[in-house]
């Protein structure tokens, strides 16, 4: 019913003719939202962790847009960021309410804004302050009006969505939120998922031409988009099914600055230089020999040098897409969730354990733990926590 009043209104408030683009802007502007949300959750993105589509115009859905959906100043102040509320209410921000639907989810982009120091929140890349940013709000719903999970629902953790801006001639695998040192904020509010998304400065890129892709998953996902190396052009891979929008950025293309932005390329290649260089440092004598050990442990043998924790033990079942998510929490000595397609833990659809392991410690073999997937005769898979002997607790 709430589906069906959405559209409704929507058909209602949409004029037949598309009224001035900065009259639009004014009036999104100033609409005024009494909501509060429910919970915040905020997430830095790790800088080491390397469908037919309704299209609705700016100008078309901007009365609709206003009266359904939060404004970006808004969702600003509902995370504390004043200045980034400011920053929105700038005549430097960019109102675009177009929305897609691909793979059960509404997707609509709301927002956007650069500059320098429009955040009062500090962020640092290599020691030094970072003041140039680029912000993008986006809200995320279910297509079949269902409400979306509460942040502090337990269902919230099985979410997963990767909004990223890319930048046209740039493979994407290499040059999306996480190398560019994004992170974001999100709370959930009548039941729509709102995300503040946060990057260093794409405008200097505005000549390249720029999208933003929202995809299921916590990272960019090569199999939703096609990349053209010849043309630069990054499309959407029609033949998926899941999440994978795709929405071109509305920057002014006298924004782009060339120097800065091969100045900024040569800085992400010296930061990936830089990990390349931290990833070939020698270990200390005792992560060395966890590294070892780690690498010494199989399916076959994990039972002679490993205990499983048996309150860890679950029997996961594959969604549609084929994943499966788990969690565990070993108390003080740690806890953690995820999620993995099945197809690729087990490739040949043997039952049996999986040779890839997951695995943390901290120093040595202080902490560690071994995750582990044994894929069952009926398609379901056991996950399982293991720890080495000789750390077990009596």
């Amino acid at each position: 019913m709430k589906k069906e009043l959405d559209e409704l209104l929507k058909q209602a408030l949409t004029p037949a003719d598309e009224p001035d683009f900065w009259l639009n802007q004014r009036i999104l502007n100033q609409a005024k939202e009494t909501n509060r949300m429910n919970m915040k959750k905020a997430r830095r993105i790790p800088a080491a962790a390397i469908a037919a589509a309704v299209v609705l115009g700016a100008g078309s859905v901007s009365a609709y847009a206003a009266w359904k959906y939060m404004a970006p100043e808004k969702m600003a102040e509902n995370v504390k960021d004043y200045a980034l509320m400011k920053a929105f209410q700038g005549e430097d921000a960019v109102t675009v309410d177009e929305r897609q639907s691909y793979g059960g989810y509404d997707v609509t982009l709301l927002g956007i804004v650069s500059g320098k120091n429009i955040t009062q929140y500090r962020r640092e890349s290599n020691g030094q302050v970072v003041e140039d940013q680029t912000y993008v709000a986006v809200a995320i719903e279910n297509s079949d009006g269902t409400p979306m999970p509460k942040t502090s629902d337990d269902a919230y953790a099985d979410l997963s969505f990767c909004v990223s801006p890319l930048i046209k001639g740039y493979d994407p695998n290499r040059y999306n939120v996480v190398t560019m040192r994004g992170g974001y904020s999100e709370f959930e509010e009548d039941g729509i998922l709102y995300r503040l998304v946060e990057c260093d400065n794409v405008e200097i890129f505005a000549d390249h031409g720029l999208y933003l892709c929202v995809s299921d998953g916590m990272f960019y996902n090569q199999e939703a988009y096609q990349y053209d190396e010849a043309t630069g052009e990054i499309t959407r891979n029609d033949g998926y099914e899941g999440l994978n929008a795709l929405f071109s950025l509305p920057i002014d293309v006298s924004k782009a600055d060339p120097q800065a932005a091969a100045e900024y390329l040569t800085s992400l290649e010296d930061d990936e230089q830089e990990d390349d260089a931290d990833d070939s440092k020698e270990l200390s004598p005792e992560d060395a020999k966890a590294e070892e050990w780690m690498q010494n442990l199989t399916p076959e043998n994990i039972e002679e040098y490993a205990q499983r924790v048996e309150s860890t033990v679950q029997i996961l079942t594959p969604d549609e897409d084929g994943y499966v998510d788990y969690k565990y929490d070993l108390g003080d000595d740690g806890s953690g969730s995820g999620s993995l397609c099945v197809d690729d833990y087990f490739p040949d659809g043997k039952a049996g354990m999986s040779k890839f392991f997951g695995f943390s410690h901290s120093e040595g073999m202080e902490g560690m733990t071994v995750t582990t997937f044994t894929l069952q005769d009926d398609g379901k898979v056991l996950f399982a926590v293991y720890v080495p002997k000789e750390t077990q607790s009596e």
